[in-house]
């Protein structure tokens, strides 16, 4: 024998459902007009004659509620006639049965006016059903799994259907995850792990990675330097450089240089890091190559293949945006994410070109927020490790400490990102024998395994970076306690050794 198809059952338990629903509207209708006084007062308010499902009760329903509004406290029939002709309704009482339809019930549930407000509820039970069914369809009155229609009352229902109507909505408008507070303690340390496994470190760069512990996935990194003074360039050799030592793939987003003036930061670095050599940039800008130049160039991408291992040619792919808009970057970045660049270098992050505010400062705030959600690891983030270059504000080259103030445009940029470093060349006055002469530090191992500090000061005749971290949430910022990195460039090998460390006074005047 065929099984019932879903519609089947439907139909089936909706006609059940008219039949209870019959029988139910009489005996409270009756129960009604038994005591129209006592009864109507309570229920002529809140409840419409739509909500029952037959004519008949309704139309008595309607008809008793009428005559208690007009002040009627008991029906007796020559009263009710009387209204019935004064209200012109004689043809549809006629049809419903008149007097004798309405005694009857009268009768049956007289002696039990303690269950009025049983019956009542079942109205609004079948009504509210009905509503249901009206928007969600037949699944309303089919079990499923824990879901007993049955079993759950007015509230109960439309509860479980609104909760599916909410869950809709969340999922269509905020992405987001909830998790409870306790989970196995297991479970945590095993997620503890993960994520520490998953942490890129700089590129041959212990003190960068002491401060960071590198790049970690999920997370924001934001890089900011003055104009023209090698944002780029650090970020090749730290980051694009630990991709390819580590066979990671990572997607360069360029928008200011093509990708041949970024690939010959690379190769540079590669000469440095792997053969202890170079050459002088100019040469590759000006095109006067030496064949001893392209010697090294040849075995700089040699080098370059083997350590980006077998296939893996397309291992750091760079696309270049001749216009800087942001719902063709979230395209760029999803599509690549989605085949496995798990890493992504933004260079340079500026105020887009599809810009829709007045003020630009509220569009690189917007923009980073986009990134921000592009990167997280929940809530429909790819789970990136980004890195973000920006320019520091023209102004804030007089600020000797460098924090968010020296932010360009868009100082709340800073809340989407985990951590923020931007970097300065030391002044004059901070060399040795300077008016600010830095007194700088380094650890240096001894042979019993401790680090002595041993104190050093900026040469003249030389050229240092300092490296700020005004934001740090995997370990400690400048504000509290965190010195200053400083860096030497040589950017004829595009390498940015470190020296040592200092602190310096925040004082943005400059004095």
């Amino acid at each position: 024998m065929a099984k019932d198809t879903t519609r089947e059952i439907a139909v089936k338990e909706v006609n059940k459902l008219k039949e209870k629903a019959r029988i139910n509207e009489a005996y409270f209708v009756g129960l009604l007009w038994a005591d129209p006084f006592n009864t109507y007062t309570e229920y002529s308010d809140i409840l419409s004659m739509d909500e029952f499902v037959h004519p008949v009760w309704e139309f008595y329903y309607e008809l008793g509620r009428k005559m208690y509004k007009d002040g009627i406290k008991t029906f007796d029939d020559i009263t009710v006639h009387t209204k019935v002709k004064e209200y012109n309704v004689t043809k549809d009482f006629d049809k419903h049965g008149g007097m004798e339809t309405v005694e009857d019930a009268i009768e049956i549930v007289k002696h039990n006016k303690e269950n009025i407000e049983y019956y009542f509820e079942t109205i609004k039970y079948n009504y509210t059903v009905r509503q249901l069914l009206l928007i969600f369809g037949e699944k309303v009155v089919i079990n499923n799994g824990k879901y007993k229609w049955e079993m759950l009352d007015r509230e109960q229902m439309v509860t479980f259907w609104t909760d599916k109507v909410n869950q809709l909505s969340l999922s269509s408008v905020h992405k987001y995850e909830a998790e409870d507070l306790y989970i196995d303690p297991e479970e945590f340390i095993r997620q503890l792990e993960e994520d520490s496994a998953e942490m890129l470190p700089f590129y041959n760069s212990y003190n960068m990675n002491s401060i960071t512990q590198g790049l970690a996935r999920g997370h924001v990194y934001m890089f900011g330097g003055f104009g023209n003074t090698g944002k780029s360039s650090i970020m090749s050799e730290k980051f694009v450089m630990s991709c390819i030592a580590n066979q990671e793939k990572l997607l360069v987003v360029l928008n200011e240089e093509d990708a041949n003036t970024f690939r010959q930061k690379i190769v540079l670095s590669l000469l440095f890091h792997e053969f202890k050599t170079g050459f002088d940039r100019k040469r590759m800008v000006n095109g006067k190559l030496q064949e001893d130049d392209k010697g090294k160039i040849r075995k700089a991408f040699k080098r370059m293949k083997d350590l980006l291992g077998e296939n893996g040619e397309g291992l750091i792919k760079l696309v270049f945006m001749e216009k800087y808009v942001m719902k063709d970057l979230e395209k760029i970045v999803r599509f690549h994410a989605n085949r496995g660049y798990t890493n992504l270098l933004i260079d340079t992050h500026k105020v887009s070109d599809d810009s829709k505010h007045e003020k630009r400062w509220e569009t690189f705030v917007e923009d980073m927020k986009t990134i921000y959600r592009l990167t997280r690891k929940n809530a429909g983030g790819c789970n990136l490790r980004t890195a973000v270059t920006f320019q520091l504000a023209d102004g804030a080259i007089k600020n000797r400490y460098l924090d968010f103030e020296a932010i360009g445009e868009g100082k709340a940029s800073k809340n989407e990102a985990s951590v923020m470093q931007m970097f300065r060349p030391a002044w004059a006055d901070e060399y040795e024998k300077g008016k600010m002469e830095l007194t700088c530090f380094k650890n240096v191992k001894q042979e019993n395994g401790e680090f002595e500090k041993k104190e050093f000061a900026l040469k003249k005749g030389k050229t240092y970076y300092l490296l700020f971290t005004p934001k740090n949430r995997f370990g400690a910022n400048n504000d509290n306690g965190q010195p200053v990195l400083i860096l030497e460039p040589n950017f004829n090998f595009n390498h940015f050794k470190e020296i040592g460390w200092c602190y310096v006074a925040n004082d943005k005047s400059g004095r």
